[in-house]
């Protein structure tokens, strides 16, 4: 992954998405470049993960389809520490913990999650370093939690099935108003936001 000036289109303003958009369902591939509309991108990631009270970010939640999320623990701007993750992997997961999760893209519903306790991320920082690091605890579960988001995973899919039968029930309310915004032409369709995604793939990852 090279650390370059820019050369591409820049990716412009980005938004906060919200099931059941293509964006949440989609594999994330790997940046094949650092450029300034990936910082600026994250910037912008940032300023919407604060304004919305969250903790952890993935590209997928403002409809880039990058291998890269944002974290502080705090979920304070100028409070804790501003981590960037690009391309990350995870591996060695140990132990197991159940606790209470939400998410900026699905607004109002929260659920016990379990998860490993225990994690091990290698990535790359925003300035092209490389990141290990052996995790535990909240850290750990933001961390896993961004990281489902890449793999095209909602923390919906974790439930056990009682839950995941709640779950659905929000869901579908979701689908009713996201297709229903699309239907009086108030948000772009299916086709339009899958080709966007597309193409910003196309310009800046491994394909």
């Amino acid at each position: 992954m090279s650390n370059a000036p820019s050369q591409s289109a820049a990716i412009g303003r980005l938004e906060l998405v919200e099931y059941p958009h293509p964006a949440l369902a989609r594999k994330a591939k790997p940046l094949a470049q650092i450029d300034d509309a990936v910082r600026d991108a994250v910037a912008q990631m940032f300023d919407i993960m604060y304004e919305a009270q969250g903790v952890g970010l993935a590209a997928n939640q403002v409809a880039l389809p990058y291998r890269l999320f944002i974290v502080n623990v705090t979920g304070r701007r100028g409070v804790g520490e501003e981590l960037v993750f690009l391309n990350p992997s995870l591996s060695r997961p140990r132990g197991t913990a159940v606790q209470e999760e939400g998410c900026l893209s699905l607004p109002g519903l929260r659920m016990d999650v379990r998860r490993p306790e225990q994690v091990v991320l290698d990535a790359w920082s925003l300035d092209g370093q490389p990141v290990h690091l052996d995790l535990n605890g909240f850290l750990a579960r933001v961390v896993q939690h961004e990281f489902d988001h890449l793999e095209g995973r909602l923390f919906t899919d974790r439930l056990p099935e009682a839950a995941a039968l709640e779950a659905r029930r929000t869901l579908a309310s979701m689908q009713e108003v996201f297709s229903g915004r699309q239907a009086r032409g108030e948000s772009p369709s299916h086709d339009q936001l899958v080709a966007r995604l597309d193409a910003l793939e196309a310009e800046r990852c491994v394909v």
